[in-house]
């Protein structure tokens, strides 16, 4: 895509602009509107093992594909708060995801699962053993929880980061899983067992507000179902559905 724009402070969307013959491919469910000579076709994005890799690393297993018949804009944004991040992915150089991060990208980009790179960080990494990887060549955007905040680590320099915080690396950063270090932190640090440990050289993004982290603070401020009034049974819905994204995680 030559144009873009990342409009927003808080709850950020990108706006795309097509010149007549370029195409974008995006998650389902995030796009908000196109104007006139864009044309939207939903599929597997070459067929069904692709589906199912895409399907594995979080993603959904239909894309969305966006094409311009004329000039014309197409604009995508996620359901929760959060900041929206390019990504430029090369042949060279690709980048491992947080499922469910990926919001739009261009037509070049292959979107597919990776596990780690140890069987501890599948197990115990927060996101199950399978990231989201992206590659081929092109412009990515996903979409960050909270604020994203980048580290760019030098070669043989190490960040640690809780699991679920961990948003985004490039392919040249390392990632193992380690436990957290002391009794008396495991039990009442409340940040878990565990934190992902990766090693440079390349960029790191972090979120700061997870999406499992805000479902978890709103749970305690939602009546469950089963309330007398119509409103109170919505907000428990609300929370069940809130709960079922905590599980997912």
């Amino acid at each position: 895509m030559a144009q873009y724009q990342i409009v927003g402070s808080d709850l950020q969307a990108v706006v795309c602009d097509l010149e007549a013959g370029e195409k974008v491919i995006a998650e389902t469910g995030h796009l908000l509107a196109l104007t006139d000579g864009l044309e939207l076709d939903t599929h597997t994005g070459g067929g069904f093992m692709s589906g199912v890799k895409r399907a594995l690393g979080g993603s959904s297993f239909f894309v969305n594909e966006i094409a311009a018949q004329s000039k014309g804009k197409a604009i995508f944004a996620s359901p929760s708060p959060g900041k929206i991040q390019e990504l430029d992915v090369t042949p060279q150089l690709g980048w491992l995801c947080q499922p469910n991060v990926f919001l739009c990208s261009d037509p070049g980009i292959q979107i597919s699962a990776a596990t780690t790179q140890s069987f501890g960080a599948g197990l115990f990494g927060g996101s199950g053993f399978i990231l989201q990887s992206l590659t081929g060549q092109g412009k990515s955007f996903i979409h960050v929880g909270g604020t994203c905040i980048k580290f760019h680590l030098e070669a043989g320099q190490s960040l640690r980061v809780e699991t679920g915080s961990l948003a985004a690396f490039e392919s040249t950063v390392t990632y193992d899983i380690q436990m957290v270090k002391g009794f008396k932190s495991i039990l009442f640090s409340g940040e878990g067992l565990w934190f992902a440990h990766l090693t440079g050289p390349g960029v790191v993004y972090i979120q700061s507000l997870a999406l499992p982290k805000l479902a978890h603070s709103l749970i305690p401020y939602l009546p469950s179902v089963g309330r007398d009034s119509g409103g109170d049974m919505a907000a428990g819905a609300i929370g069940g559905i809130l709960g079922a994204l905590i599980k997912k995680d």
